[in-house]
């Protein structure tokens, strides 16, 4: 075991370097933040920003601040140059599989430069993640049980405490879309030639945001009965499925799987064929995916083909995660936080796409058509080790969308 490398927090090491380019973060004013709070411990900070919305969160007024205007064809060697022009000596981005970011990381790994990813916390709510050269299924970590097991011992905290609660919700992060978005596009004349990850419609996100809260307002309604028969322990034996943001990497890149959809028609069949008759299957829809797309279409269908698995699979959009956690059998996910949520209760995890923390002990190494049958326990020891190995060095409390406690 290298002592050296756990002696620190991810957060701590990256305030050791002098020279720190900041490309795109999460939308929202969370990457100024971070450079005010780096430039506090010494560091230069450069930031580059590729749109309007990253203009708006973090003004070109501010020093070596510069919006790349090109086409990405050419951000290679711009990059490139502007690295080596400026002595950078390392680089962070939210998200490391947007295209910018992959270019930035093939960059990083060529010239031995120091590459960080934050993304949303491994352990949420109240915690965001930090990794060196990449998150989620491309975390440098070991898939390794007595790895974490030899490094639980040297950590500083060993107990878990529980982080200070911030504020979060759908309300936050679509107030500060709006205007990221609006943003984005009163100053398209400026990038006119800037690819986004998603969609960049103002349009298309104003509809899916309106439907989104009229569907919460509707299943608050039509879903009560649900929630009260799950919190009462009266639906039984069931599994459940999580299903991924329909953008989500964990499915693009982290997967094998072309869509959510794809996923879902998988499992649905897996179920069908190899789940005891006294089971059921709960299928929640991802909270922040509401507005966006809905799969009640494609139960139905699959449900005409299976009549006989009627009242065995629940579709269900706001039931609380934690109730369902409270009383199911198993999970199944791709690689979602909701794997991790369900590992803390003790339960059973089946990975089907690419994930840092599926290894022996903590997740179910059998096939899927096995694991409905006599799903295997996690570890709870080792489970904790894991955990506590990162939020003593990956997790940081805080939100993007609200406040990230950055150390005084």
């Amino acid at each position: 075991m290298n002592t050296q490398t756990i002696a620190f927090s991810n957060l701590e090491k990256l305030a050791m370097h002098r020279r720190i380019l900041l490309l795109q973060g999460a939308i929202g004013s969370f990457f100024f933040e971070l450079a005010q709070w780096l430039k506090q411990g010494g560091a230069r900070v450069f930031k580059i920003n590729f749109n309007g919305g990253d203009s708006f969160y973090y003004p070109e007024s501010q020093p070596d601040t510069y919006p790349y205007q090109a086409a990405f064809s050419e951000f290679h060697d711009y990059l490139e140059d502007f690295i080596h022009q400026n002595q950078i000596d390392a680089v962070v981005c939210f998200g490391d599989t947007r295209m910018y970011h992959r270019v930035a990381k093939e960059i990083c790994m060529a010239k031995n430069i120091s590459f960080w990813a934050f993304e949303e916390g491994y352990f949420r709510p109240h915690w965001v993640t930090l990794e060196e050269t990449g998150v989620n299924a491309f975390s440098p970590l070991p898939r390794d049980a007595q790895w974490f097991q030899a490094a639980f011992s040297q950590l500083k905290q060993q107990d878990y405490i529980e982080p200070e609660p911030v504020a979060g919700g759908f309300r936050p992060v679509a107030l500060i879309a709006a205007q990221y978005y609006w943003q984005m596009f009163v100053e398209r004349h400026r990038f006119p030639d800037y690819q986004h990850h998603r969609s960049s419609s103002i349009a298309y996100y104003v509809k899916a945001w309106l439907l989104s809260g009229l569907r919460y307002v509707w299943y608050q309604y039509t879903e009560r009965h649900k929630a009260q028969r799950i919190r009462r322990g009266e639906l039984g034996k069931f599994f459940i499925l999580p299903l991924q943001v329909s953008t989500d990497s964990q499915i693009r890149v982290h997967s094998d799987y072309s869509t959510v959809r794809a996923c879902l028609q998988h499992v649905l069949s897996s179920f069908a064929i190899n789940a005891p008759d006294d089971t059921k299957l709960v299928v929640k829809h991802h909270p922040m995916d509401r507005g966006f797309v809905n799969y009640a279409r494609d139960i139905r269908r699959f449900l005409r083909r299976h009549p006989q698995m009627r009242g065995r699979v629940i579709y269900v959009h706001d039931v609380p995660l934690p109730d369902l956690l409270r009383h199911g059998m198993g999970m199944v996910t791709v690689n979602s936080t909701s794997g991790l949520s369900a590992l803390i209760h003790n339960m059973p995890v089946k990975i089907l796409g690419h994930a840092s923390y599926d290894m022996q002990g903590l997740t179910s190494q059998q096939h899927l058509s096995q694991f409905w049958k006599q799903p295997e326990q996690p570890d709870e020891a080792l489970f904790h080790a894991y955990r506590m190995y990162h939020i003593n060095h990956t997790q940081i409390n805080g939100n993007f969308y609200t406040q990230v406690r950055l150390p005084k």
